[in-house]
């Protein structure tokens, strides 16, 4: 089990410094994927156990790396992403009565709402840091941002399950 902690630590560094270096030139609209954000959510989706230790070392280790890429105060992600995870499983856990614990509908109805969530709380935090930061709550740049990470959240959920079914196999 360290071994799946520690894999999914590094790929949170490697996300990390994708999303920082690489996909900074690929902006949308001023819109960057949020990698580490989406992984985190799919790790969360995909775990089946409800263990709260792991939830906390993943948003432990995703909100480290997205404070030290980003322009926050460190812990900041750290705790909004705990939250987050917490609600996360929550919302999960009224899902899990049918056969198929992983539809994609689900996975996109709780990615919304979190990364809403997540935006929001952000930008208020940062609207009291320093108030010339950020102008308006909600903007265009806003709503396309959302939808540039559902689309990329889309495809790292059907990446990300053929990986999974591809190691139940071995």
């Amino acid at each position: 089990m360290w071994i799946f902690w520690l894999g999914t630590i590094l790929l949170f560094y490697i996300l990390a410094t994708l999303q920082a270096g690489f996909f900074a030139h690929f902006n949308f609209l001023g819109a960057v994927p949020n990698l580490v954000f989406i992984f985190f959510l799919l790790v969360l989706f995909f775990s089946v156990k409800k263990s709260g230790f792991s939830l906390i070392i993943f948003a432990a280790a995703a909100g480290f790396f997205l404070d030290i890429f980003s322009g926050t105060n460190f812990g900041v992600s750290v705790i909004l992403l705990a939250l987050i995870g917490f609600l996360a499983k929550k919302a999960q856990g009224s899902f899990l009565e049918e056969e198929d614990k992983y539809p994609l509908s689900h996975f996109l109805l709780i990615f919304l709402s979190a990364l809403f969530i997540y935006e929001v709380l952000l930008m208020l935090y940062l609207r009291f840091l320093d108030p010339a930061h950020v102008k308006i709550l909600i903007d265009f740049r806003f709503l396309f941002e959302i939808i540039y990470n559902l689309i990329v959240a889309t495809a790292g959920f059907y990446i990300y399950k053929k990986v999974i079914g591809f190691t139940k196999k071995i």
